[in-house]
């Protein structure tokens, strides 16, 4: 995964003022290209859901966020990516994705669901 340029000035007005600019979503799509820092959204975002309760901090420079989306959100879906977001919806910079990863197909026959974990350490 690719940490985008919108994430890296999200992570610096954090830490830089008191803007409440958090990682608050999890999105997935059906779209493919090559990850590049330089992303805004997703290619072809499917759905979007909030994280699964609190993000995890049990381990010293690193937090983890998990997203579920159940068998009705995932049927049909042909799943190519996912992202990192700040808000439930929309592009642009406020909503751009902080972290945008890529692979191979998983088809989604309507008996699935999915959990997403995404973990970023700072180093």
């Amino acid at each position: 995964m690719v940490f985008t340029n919108d994430g890296k000035k999200f992570v610096a007005y954090g830490l830089g003022s008191n803007v409440g600019m958090y990682i608050r979503h999890i999105g997935i799509g059906t779209g493919s290209s090559t990850i590049s820092a330089t992303d805004h959204t997703l290619v072809t975002e499917t759905n979007r859901t909030s994280i699964t309760g609190s993000p995890d901090f049990s381990e010293s420079q690193k937090v983890i966020f998990q997203a579920d989306f159940n068998s009705i959100q995932m049927s049909g879906i042909n799943l190519t990516e996912f992202g990192l977001f700040n808000v439930a919806s929309g592009p642009g910079f406020t909503g751009s994705v902080w972290a945008r990863e890529g692979f191979g197909s998983v088809v989604f026959d309507g008996t699935n669901e999915l959990q997403v974990s995404y973990a970023v350490e700072v180093l």
